[in-house]
């Protein structure tokens, strides 16, 4: 029973180790900077700090942090090429990508950075670092975008708030993996209602639904 016993852990063991190598040989390793254009759909959490409310606090800018990923079947397109070992360009297929953003919001005019009502019409990009990590055959190095002096609302409402990052709402900077960002656009479809009234909030976290997408360059 003993002998039994050990063959099915070493057995668990070598399956564990295959599916490492197979998984390291997809994203696991850091490959050469890409080029080309991806999409993908995204869904994740986010975070606010200080918590969006009503009337908000004393606060000129907010604490903005987000992780998204995409679904485990895939769904990203687009054109990528990446150098290979013969010296040229050569085909990459994108599995997916994990997402990891960190910064700030700021208003563009005066008014709590928490605020229901400055966040809906007024909050803007104060600066912000997303760096995209990708599954791909072969692999490809990850992306960084950094986003500044935002200059327009990136919140649209509805029934519910969409965050719309984009470069032509703030300056931005890339390296990696589809550099410079000529568009860079991250479209959060959240679960933030978007009507400010009585009960509303308070935020803390919020959810990135299903539609919601990224795209680079």
């Amino acid at each position: 029973m003993i002998r039994k016993v050990v063959g099915v852990a070493a057995a668990v063991l070598m399956s564990t180790a295959a599916l490492t190598a197979i998984d390291s040989g997809v994203s696991g390793a850091s490959g050469p900077p890409a080029s080309g254009n991806v999409s993908c759909p995204v869904t994740g959490t986010g975070r606010f700090s200080p918590k969006l409310t009503l009337a908000g606090i004393a606060i000129t800018a907010v604490k903005f942090t987000f992780k998204e990923a995409s679904p485990t079947s895939g769904g990203c397109t687009g054109t990528v090429m990446a150098p290979n070992s013969a010296g040229t360009l050569g085909p990459v297929i994108i599995h997916g990508v994990t997402i990891k953003g960190v910064g700030y919001l700021q208003p563009l005019g005066p008014g709590n950075a928490n605020a229901c009502s400055v966040f809906s019409s007024s909050d803007t990009i104060g600066s912000l670092t997303v760096k995209y990590v990708w599954s791909a055959t072969p692999a490809i190095a990850p992306s960084f975008v950094t986003y500044t002096t935002g200059s327009a609302p990136i919140v649209t409402g509805g029934l519910t708030d969409t965050i719309n990052l984009q470069a032509a709402l703030a300056a931005t900077t890339g390296t990696g993996s589809f550099a410079p960002p000529a568009t860079a656009p991250n479209t959060m479809l959240t679960n933030i209602a978007g009507a400010c009234g009585s009960g509303w909030g308070p935020y803390p976290t919020f959810t990135i639904g299903v539609g919601s997408s990224i795209a680079l360059p």
